[in-house]
């Protein structure tokens, strides 16, 4: 087995943040099976703690992605956006062990905004399943 120098945080929507993207503009209805959690992998910690200090630092950029996800229109997006309205809009677990079940190295991908938009229809056709 494998261990990644990292540990990670699921992120999974919170009924604030599914009411919101079901209010957006859309030509088809949601599913619910569109809100499943997103994985982040964190910098290793060894905390609670330590682990929250890394989600205070971090939970901007994790809403920016989450929200970008469903709307790439900042407009819409809720103001100001604090870690007490993202912890009311997620629910976050931590997990301190990440093993790597893979024999391919790891690889890193820059994320421009032509595969955010992969990214989004996928999501999208997804939830018309």
């Amino acid at each position: 087995m494998k261990i990644v120098n990292r540990c990670a945080m699921t992120v999974a929507p919170r009924q604030p943040f599914t009411a919101w993207a079901q209010q957006l503009p859309s030509d088809q209805p949601l599913q619910p099976v569109a809100f499943e959690p997103s994985l982040y992998l964190l910098p290793t910690y060894d905390s609670r703690e330590e682990a929250i200090g890394l989600l205070a630092q971090s939970y901007e950029e994790i809403f920016r992605a989450e929200l970008e996800t469903w709307s790439t229109d900042p407009a819409t997006w809720p103001s100001p956006r604090s870690l007490d309205l993202f912890q009311e809009w997620f629910a976050f677990r931590f997990f301190d062990l990440v093993s790597d079940q893979d024999q391919a190295l790891l690889a890193h991908l820059e994320v421009d905004e032509s595969l955010l938009d992969l990214l989004r229809g996928a999501i999208k056709d997804s939830s018309l399943s």
